[in-house]
């Protein structure tokens, strides 16, 4: 019996020094954030009465914006990736998806897919996002992409063009970085959309 005591004592200050560690230790609570869809009015009607697909490609983000937290720009030029604030999904596929969303509007059609696109769709036109920044510094967002279209029958590149953008965070907190990323992809959407149409209007003949 005398044994057994100094076990159970033991067992009882092994739990009270674990309370404060296991504090410590609680999760620390994550925010999650989706872009959010600009509307925007259409900027032609040409592929009103198109035939064929834009079939936009994966898109593609530099190693720094691979992860899940949103990135933050710290003096200096450094980076530091969020482990509180985070995507709600895969950066890549919210641009996907926003950008398609955004060039049906702009260009009147439904012809605007995703890759891989519909089963028996015949793709017209490619288009290819390359992500190179997409940050903040807690006074203005950053993002920086090339965007290539090209003609999948020919097998071509049509226009390869960068953008680039900054625009100032008017909130203190993430909303107002989540906002400006929304609004810098509706842009880059719109710049995508009349490359679209100067290209399709360069080819009278395709529909």
């Amino acid at each position: 019996m005398n044994n057994r005591r100094p076990c159970l004592r033991s067992l009882c200050l092994a739990a009270l020094f674990l309370l404060p560690l296991g504090a410590c230790m609680a999760p620390v609570a994550t925010t999650l954030h989706t872009l959010q869809p600009v509307r925007q009015q259409p900027l032609a009607r040409d592929f009103a009465d198109f035939s064929g697909l834009i079939l936009m490609m994966p898109v593609r983000l530099a190693p720094q914006l691979q992860g899940r937290g949103l990135l933050d720009r710290l003096p200096g030029g450094a980076a530091h990736t969020s482990t509180t604030h985070l995507w709600s999904g895969p950066l890549d596929e919210q641009i996907g998806q926003q950008m398609v969303g955004d060039l049906r509007d702009l260009l009147a059609t439904d012809n605007i897919a995703l890759y891989p696109g519909p089963r028996f769709g015949h793709a017209r036109y490619q288009l290819e996002i390359e992500m190179n920044e997409f940050s903040s510094d807690g006074q203005s967002f950053t993002i920086v992409a090339v965007y290539t279209v090209s003609d999948s029958v020919a097998k071509t590149i049509l226009t390869r063009k960068a953008f680039r953008q900054t625009r100032i965070i008017d909130k203190a907190d993430y909303s107002g970085y989540v906002a400006n990323a929304s609004q810098a992809i509706a842009d880059l959407s719109r710049e995508t959309a009349a490359a679209l149409l100067a290209v399709h209007r360069s080819q009278p003949a395709t529909r």
